[in-house]
């Protein structure tokens, strides 16, 4: 094998390190292989590469049911990162590369790809409102080479810009301090969280809560024996724990780790800039984007098939108004359950909140604004026992 077939060996076993993965998770992964001959003269292993890749997503497609071409498929910085976001179907969001091996001039190339099957659970025609706060990192010591002290607030405003232009989701709001600490941040006391959520959730109008941490952002040698001198390369690792909370119905609904590396190509002492885009441009800075893509596709997956709720924000003698217009998606013929929640004493001091509807007695839309919507009902004693912040939801999630 030639120096140069050696020093490509550099991308050899990427994995994707996933140390906790939330039972909520709906993605389906699908995996698939393929295999390439290197010639031993005037070749482009690049091109070979990717053509590798291309041909084992193909195959792992066919396992699914859906039927793709090499030429459709875009690798999107696949070639500089273990993972991927996939535009070719609308079913197929993402591309993990599991290893890759030469031998014998033989390229083998494994990968899986994640499988849409959201639409196997109930659904109802509301968008969703989220609240981005924002993420620290969590030892400012490895973030010295380059400076990226800022990456916490660069990393919060892709999740803001990802999420609101998403079709399901309605209010995206970032928000800008961080969810608490960095300490209570790694412990996560459930009694603290689920106040926390709960005040920010009801100051801000959002039932969902997107929090988290920047663990690992460490440069590191990555040593390559060649047949006549060892390849350095300088890696830069990125590491991120996330959280996603229901704050109205005080559910933790994700507790997931995300890693990604990639060259590190700057000089040692230069100082990035990470509003150019030629930081974002740059192998790392394609995987620190290709990393939080992989977080959002996980973010709508768990909270598209959760029940919806808003709260009630004002009442008048026969009416109530709640956070929820046009833009939610209501309608005039729509139909919701109050719901009271109730938090009983457990044991060590423990609070879980139980949500209680009740069906006895709907609500009907009267007015509908883009943001907000005016309710009655037949019960005149329902309208006057409710109070603010009580929680409504569709007639159709009971």
């Amino acid at each position: 094998m030639t120096v140069k077939n050696t020093q490509h060996l550099l991308y050899i076993s990427l994995t994707l390190l996933l140390l906790y993965v939330s039972p909520n998770s709906y993605a389906t992964w699908f995996q698939g292989s393929a295999e390439q001959q290197i010639p031993t003269v005037n070749y482009n292993f690049d091109a070979i590469r990717a053509s590798t890749i291309k041909q084992a997503i193909t195959n792992a497609s066919l396992k699914s049911g859906a039927s793709i071409t090499s030429e459709s498929i875009v690798l999107d910085g696949l070639l500089q990162s273990s993972k991927s976001v996939l535009k070719i179907r609308e079913n197929i969001r993402r591309v993990e590369i599991i290893s890759e091996s030469i031998n014998n001039n033989l390229l083998t190339v494994i990968v899986k790809i994640d499988i849409d099957t959201t639409s196997s659970c109930q659904q109802d025609d509301y968008t969703k409102s989220i609240l981005i706060t924002q993420f620290q990192i969590l030892n400012s010591l490895r973030a010295q080479n380059g400076e990226l002290f800022d990456l916490g607030n660069q990393i919060s405003k892709r999740f803001d810009n990802q999420l609101r232009n998403h079709e399901k989701i309605s209010d995206s709001l970032l928000l800008q301090q961080a969810f608490s600490s960095s300490d209570q941040l790694i412990t996560l006391d459930q009694q603290k969280t689920l106040k926390t959520a709960y005040y920010l959730g009801t100051e801000y109008s959002s039932q969902f809560i997107v929090f988290g941490y920047i663990q690992d952002v460490s440069l590191f040698e990555q040593v390559k024996d060649n047949i006549l001198i060892d390849d350095v390369s300088l890696r830069r690792n990125f590491t991120f724990q996330l959280y996603l909370y229901d704050a109205l119905q005080g559910h933790l609904l994700l507790n997931k780790r995300y890693h990604g590396e990639a060259d590190w190509l700057f000089s040692q002492h230069q100082q990035i800039d990470t509003n150019n885009s030629v930081f974002w441009r740059s192998d790392f800075g394609r995987v620190v984007l290709n990393t939080v893509n992989s977080a959002v596709v996980d973010i709508i997956d768990s909270i598209s098939c959760q029940s919806s709720f808003t709260q009630i924000i004002n009442k008048s003698r026969n009416t109530v108004t709640i956070n929820w217009g046009a833009k939610h998606g209501v309608k005039m013929s729509d139909e919701f359950y109050i719901v009271k929640k109730q938090s009983p004493q457990q044991d060590r001091g423990n609070i879980r909140p139980i949500l209680i509807p009740n069906h006895d007695v709907t609500f009907q839309v009267k007015h509908i604004n883009s943001h907000s919507s005016v309710l009655e009902s037949n019960s005149l004693s329902a309208v006057h026992e409710s109070q603010l912040f009580d929680l409504i939801t569709p007639k159709s999630e009971y």
